[in-house]
Order: structure tokens, then C-alpha cells, then sequence
């Protein structure tokens, strides 16, 4: 039997050794080899102002030990939460929002609060401590005979680039608020 001088390798496959290649850099130097990424989250201040859409950056957290440290990076918070435990001490929920009226808003979200009681504010609207954010997620899909991964290259959370000013006046605010309150 013959054996072809190459076969195709499936996208998924290749996407997998990607990240497998993108992780073993990291294991090795300590670091990742991609940089941070601007993303657009709700943040629903502690003194009661109102939810509002805010740009962030992304921070790596893949040896943090938290909670998120799957997502690879994560929006920073530490300019709203502290670079201490304020920034430590968080928690995230996951929300899958579908059949909404506007199409926009379904999709993956997350949402993060800290838990660090005595270096917070009591927030007015939540009910917990200190800011909390939402942030879009791109969610695994099929699309155009491949699926859509929910990770890039380097196994890091891929966030949604556009976050639809309708979501403030939706009824998914406040059940997002509710989901990030339980736990």
C-alpha cells in the first residue's frame, strides 16, 4: 500500500497542535506569545451610578490559580478592584443567553465579581462588593463547514468584539446579576 506524500490535515486538528505548540512556549519561557487584547464590558459601578460600556485590556491569568484561569487572560480589573485582594479574591459565572428579541444578544457571557468584602465598597446595585463586570464570549459554533472556537491559537478565551448597547436595557442585565449574586 501507498502512502500519499501528504494529506490534508483537518482545521481542527490543526488548530489543536497550534495551541498545543502555543502552550508548550508558554511552559518553556514563562509567557505567552501573543499579547493582550482590547475588549468592550459592562461595568456596573459599586456607588450606584449606571451600568455603563467600558474598553478593557486583557491580563494573563493562566497560572493565577483562580477560578478563570482556563480562560488563559481575562479583562484587568485591577484599576477598579486594586492590585491586591481585591483583584484575587474573584469569582465568574457563565450565562448562555438565546431566543432573544434581538438576535445581538444572544450569545456567551461572563460575568465577574470580586469577593473581597473588606477592601471593597458595598455596592448599591448589586448587593455585593466593590464593581462587577459582563463581558461577551465568543461561543463554539458551526460556521461555514468548520467550527467556530470558543479559543485562539494560544488557548486563551476569544471575547466578542461588538457588545450591543441594547444589552443595558434588556432583562439579561439583571439575570446575569442574579446568576453572579447566587454564586
Amino acid at each position: 500500500m501507498e502512502v500519499p506524500a501528504s494529506l490534508p490535515m483537518p482545521s481542527w486538528l490543526y488548530e489543536w497542535a497550534t495551541g498545543l505548540n502555543a502552550r508548550l512556549f508558554q511552559w518553556a519561557t514563562g509567557r505567552l506569545p501573543a499579547s493582550s487584547v482590547t475588549l468592550q464590558a459592562v461595568r456596573i459601578p459599586a456607588d450606584g451610578s449606571a451600568p455603563h460600556i467600558i474598553q478593557l485590556s486583557t491580563v494573563d491569568v493562566h497560572a493565577a490559580g483562580n477560578a478563570d484561569c482556563c480562560f488563559g487572560h481575562i479583562p484587568d480589573f485591577r484599576p477598579y478592584w486594586g492590585k491586591n485582594l481585591g483583584w484575587q479574591w474573584r469569582d465568574v459565572i457563565q450565562f448562555t443567553a438565546r431566543d432573544q428579541s434581538l438576535p445581538g444578544l444572544n450569545g456567551l457571557y461572563f460575568g465577574w465579581k470580586s469577593f473581597a468584602m473588606e477592601m471593597l465598597p458595598l455596592s448599591k446595585y448589586t448587593g455585593f462588593c466593590g464593581d462587577a463586570f459582563i463581558v461577551k464570549a465568543v461561543a463554539r459554533e458551526y460556521a461555514e463547514d468548520e467550527w467556530m472556537e470558543e479559543y485562539d491559537e494560544y488557548g486563551r478565551a476569544r471575547y466578542d468584539d461588538v457588545f450591543p448597547d441594547a444589552f443595558l436595557e434588556s432583562p439579561l442585565l439583571k439575570m446575569v446579576l442574579e446568576r453572579l449574586h447566587d454564586r
